[in-house]
């Protein structure tokens, strides 16, 4: 099987699952690429170009993902344009600074912010009750929390809307719907930050990347449709089950197994 057709295909479960769950689907797309190609007989991809791939999945897959749960009422627009400008910030930074990181130091963070953020989504927690135009959060720790989680997002290329997700839940108490929403539009804010930092220091493959532009274009919306359909706890026990499982893999490659 070709690179292209692998990469092709690995999109297209990832923005499926971007636009279900609200996130990038970095943290899905980032272990298909790394291991899928040499199961399937293709061509090891590095690990620069992977976390560059998915930082072009996660803007497609949250533009388009956002657009859709927006026209649903679930996207707070005062948490986005709070929340998105610095994690932004953070994200361009973390991005050019990924340039000299070892390829096991990438992946260690990786699996560590995946073990939290899948914590995060099982832990209990008493959510506001309040439609998206009326979510309130405290601006300076929301700040703090985009700053954070963009700077991650940025150094390992998956603009972090997984971990998102999980922050606004347990941390501002935005009700899991909103919270999946408002995270892709936050998402794309540090997402396309990220692009500029991995594009000015190499780490774009551009022929790749309109491959995953592409089925993002297929896979997002229809993730979308399906997630206003289903059950919000449901929702995040799978998000949860995909962050840990992700993290394992990449701990193991990290540690050499």
């Amino acid at each position: 099987m070709s690179t292209e057709l692998v990469v092709a295909l690995s999109g297209l479960v990832a923005s499926f699952l971007s636009g279900l769950l609200g996130i990038g689907g970095g943290i899905v797309l980032t272990p298909l690429l790394l291991y899928a190609p040499q199961l399937l007989g293709a061509g090891a991809l590095p690990v620069k170009i992977v976390t560059g791939l998915t930082v072009v999945q996660a803007i497609s897959g949250s533009v388009l993902g956002a657009q859709r749960h927006r026209a649903y009422g679930n996207v707070a627009n005062r948490l986005v344009l709070t929340m998105g400008p610095p994690a932004a910030l953070a994200s361009l930074i973390g991005a050019f600074l990924s340039r000299d990181a070892s390829d096991q130091l990438l992946l260690w963070i990786f699996a560590a912010f995946s073990f939290f953020g899948g914590i995060l989504l099982v832990l209990p927690v008493q959510a506001q009750d309040a439609a998206a135009r009326d979510v309130r959060a405290n601006t300076p720790f929301a700040v703090a929390l985009a700053i954070a989680i963009g700077a991650f997002g940025g150094v390992v290329g998956i603009g972090a809307i997984a971990f998102i997700v999980a922050a606004l839940i347990y941390f501002l108490r935005v009700p899991p719907r909103v919270a999946i929403g408002s995270s892709l539009g936050i998402g794309m804010f540090g997402a396309v930050a990220a692009f500029i930092g991995k594009a000015a220091t190499a780490q774009i493959d551009p022929g790749l990347a309109l491959i995953v532009v592409a089925s993002a274009l297929v896979g997002s919306p229809i993730g979308a449709y399906v997630s206003v359909r289903t059950r919000t706890d449901a929702l995040l026990r799978i998000l949860a089950i995909l962050v840990v499982i992700a993290g394992i893999r990449i701990a193991l490659s990290a540690a050499g197994a």
